[in-house]
């Protein structure tokens, strides 16, 4: 979990349970934006990086610096997949056509 501004829309007791001073006891679970970008940014930036890996916390649910990590079963769904594509270029207006 990321602490971001998109939290401010919550309901004020999970606001209050990942906010900044809560990190006392929240630490193992919640991630400043920084931290939280690091995956991404390996993902793109590291020269050893191949196609298909993926990068997280070296624990699930966990903070820390990313390593390669197994994807969940759920993220191999190519009905999921091929839905989050359409509402990506939805929401974007930007359409990209890819063949397999």
């Amino acid at each position: 979990m990321v602490y971001t501004s998109l939290f401010k829309h919550r309901a004020w007791p999970l606001r209050l349970l990942i906010s900044p001073p809560a990190r006392v006891i929240n630490f193992w679970a919640v991630q400043n934006v920084q931290s939280g970008a690091r995956p991404a940014l390996r993902a793109a930036t590291d020269p050893a990086a191949r196609g298909g890996e993926f990068y997280g916390p070296h624990r699930r649910h966990d903070t820390g610096y990313p390593v390669p990590v197994t994807s969940t079963a759920s993220s191999h769904d190519a009905a999921d997949q091929a839905r989050l594509w359409q509402i990506s270029e939805d929401l974007t207006g930007v359409s990209y056509r890819i063949t397999p």
